[in-house]
């Protein structure tokens, strides 16, 4: 997609986000991730999409759920392969864990939202 496009739907939703949910649901604006879990998941064995799920916190935060897709169509995880010393090698994980802003919003968060108006 364009750039332009991209930045048209990046300010429709922050202008809309809080007609989405109000009260005592929480949207980012961003959502920052360690690009060594995308690595892990693209090193995954026919691993050639990325798909996005939306799912919600125990604060009642929204937050991206991020899997990988295989060339069937069907959803893959990151397998432990010693990731984790502390876990099974059998075990599977998704990327969930951002930096998510607010409350931690990088500098440029200023400068694009100006920029986008």
């Amino acid at each position: 997609m364009p750039l332009s496009e991209g930045k048209l739907m990046v300010k429709t939703y922050l202008e809309n986000k809080s007609k989405v949910f109000t009260g005592e649901f929480t949207l980012p604006n961003t959502e920052t991730y360690e690009k060594e879990a995308f690595i892990a998941l693209l090193n995954q064995p026919d691993c050639v999409k990325i798909r996005i799920h939306y799912g919600m916190d125990h604060n009642k935060e929204i937050c991206a759920i991020i899997v990988g897709v295989d060339s069937n169509g069907n959803e893959i995880a990151i397998r432990n392969n010693g990731i984790f010393a502390s876990k099974s090698a059998d075990d599977e994980y998704v990327i969930e864990i951002s930096t998510r802003c607010p409350p931690n919003c990088p500098p440029e968060n200023d400068k694009l939202l100006k920029k986008l108006s």
